[in-house]
């Protein structure tokens, strides 16, 4: 069945939610979303509940939904009228939605059902030939739906600008924590989907950690959805990162490289550093990290059993039942997930792409995953949009910021690798600077110097 011919819960939810506290949006819905498309009874009661007042008070119910709704179920029997009442008070206590996110799901499924019923009408004009007005039948439901979907901006008249907002496409979620790229890009921005392209064991998933802790520090909330490494061995890198922590079983010397301004090496030196065993040490760490207010949820999936409806489905979860609604969406990564059924690899990785892009663009939030490059190219010092990305150079064309991490040899050697601005839509690119790292105790950007554009250090 196609997943437009339903509707999650989440979303009936979220639509009698907003159909109780704002008046605009039950307007738009009074005349084009029917109450018999709800699920259950009870959904399809207080939807009417909500369309009658409006009817005769031009206004959302607000608080006044309780007492029509005392007034409906006044005859029912007890068990009966507590169903009502609990159902709306727990809608009542969820979180605002996201008003244009559930406008375009009950589009899809409203066009859906619509269609389904006006082919069957079609079917006959078909037979005899009257295409023109079987076209205007099936236009007719491909129209259905509620009409502020299809607004945009009205140009000039619209005033002041909207990119003139720190809201949007605008809104930097959080920096990447490396200086030169941040001076250049500012950060990941909301609706942005954002890929790291990295080779093997260079970084992709300490990447992703380290955007998810710049996220943390600026008091945002972080889903980490984990196709590869462990939910344990994720958790166990944040502490790391945060408390520049080794995850031996005790402490122990740790080698550090020095370098001047110019990136140039100076000296060595060894630090006793402490161990993500020791938990006194990781609660006093994560006391100090609770003060920024932000908060991460960590999921583990294995390879290949996560697709993007999983994921749709989580975030409608964790928004419904944990009132927690990300501004940073990681899959860590998509090559890992499981892929749509129909055409061939390549084709497949661009839909998930496609996909995730979606789900920012209409959840309103950032997303950021990653991607192996060619072999190749792993320990190339060389940048190119040609060789980042392995399998299909269309996710360069899917992203709106391609990172890359590399390092040749010697770099690696130095503890260095390159971090570069591949692609950019909203801003520079071709761009980046040697970093400075320490993995042994969760540490991926030190400090950075610029580089060429030959990837070269000056």
């Amino acid at each position: 069945m196609s997943s437009y011919k339903v509707v999650s819960q989440h979303i009936q939810d979220s639509f009698i939610l907003l159909a109780i506290t704002d008046v605009t949006f039950l307007r738009m819905a009074r005349t084009s979303i029917k109450s018999s498309y709800f699920s259950s009874k009870v959904t399809e009661d207080v939807v009417n509940l909500c369309y009658a007042y409006y009817d005769q008070f031009q206004e959302a119910p607000g608080n006044h939904l309780y007492d029509e709704l005392v007034r409906f179920t006044n005859k029912f029997d007890e068990d009966k009228k507590q169903l009502y009442h609990k159902y709306v008070k727990r809608i009542q206590q969820m979180d605002p939605p996201n008003q244009k996110y559930v406008i375009s799901t009950f589009n899809k499924f409203v066009q859906a059902r619509e269609l389904e019923e006006y082919l069957i009408d079609a079917a006959p004009l078909v037979e005899r030939g009257e295409f023109d007005s079987a076209r205007e039948l099936l236009q007719k439901a491909l129209r259905s739906g509620v009409a502020q979907e299809e607004d945009g901006i009205e140009y000039p008249g619209n005033w002041p600008p909207t990119y003139h907002s720190n809201t949007g496409f605008r809104e930097v979620i959080c920096p990447t924590g490396i200086r030169i790229i941040d001076n250049g890009i500012k950060g990941i921005r909301r609706t942005g989907l954002t890929c790291i392209f990295a080779g093997y064991k260079v970084g992709k998933t300490w990447g992703c950690i380290q955007l998810a802790r710049e996220a943390l520090i600026h008091g945002r909330k972080v889903l980490e959805v984990s196709h590869e490494a462990s939910a344990e061995e994720v958790e166990m890198r944040h502490d790391m990162m945060f408390g520049s922590l080794i995850d031996a079983e005790g402490p122990k010397e740790v080698e550090f490289i020095e370098y001047d301004n110019e990136g140039v090496k100076t000296a060595t030196h060894t630090e006793v550093r402490g161990s993500v065993f020791d938990m006194a040490a990781v609660k006093q760490l994560r006391d100090k990290i609770r003060r920024f207010g932000g908060k991460a949820i960590i999921k583990k999936y294995p390879m290949g059993t996560c697709s993007i409806g999983e994921i749709e489905r989580y975030l409608d979860y964790l928004e419904t039942f944990k009132h927690f609604i990300p501004d940073l969406l990681i899959s860590d990564y998509v090559e890992k997930m499981k892929m749509p059924k129909a055409g061939e690899g390549r084709d497949r990785i661009n839909e998930t792409y496609i996909n995730l892009k979606r789900i920012a663009d209409e959840r309103n939030i950032a997303v950021v995953t990653a991607s192996q490059i060619k072999t190749k190219y792993l320990e190339s010092s060389t940048i190119s949009e040609a060789g980042a990305p392995a399998e299909d150079a269309r996710k360069l064309g899917n992203v709106d910021l391609g990172l890359f991490f590399g390092m040749s040899r010697t770099q690696a050697e130095r503890n260095l690798m390159q971090a570069y601005v591949l692609v950019n839509r909203s801003g520079p690119q071709k761009f980046g600077c040697i970093v400075s790292r320490n993995l042994a105790v969760g540490q991926l950007a030190l400090d950075c110097w610029p580089i060429g554009f030959n990837g070269e250090e000056k």
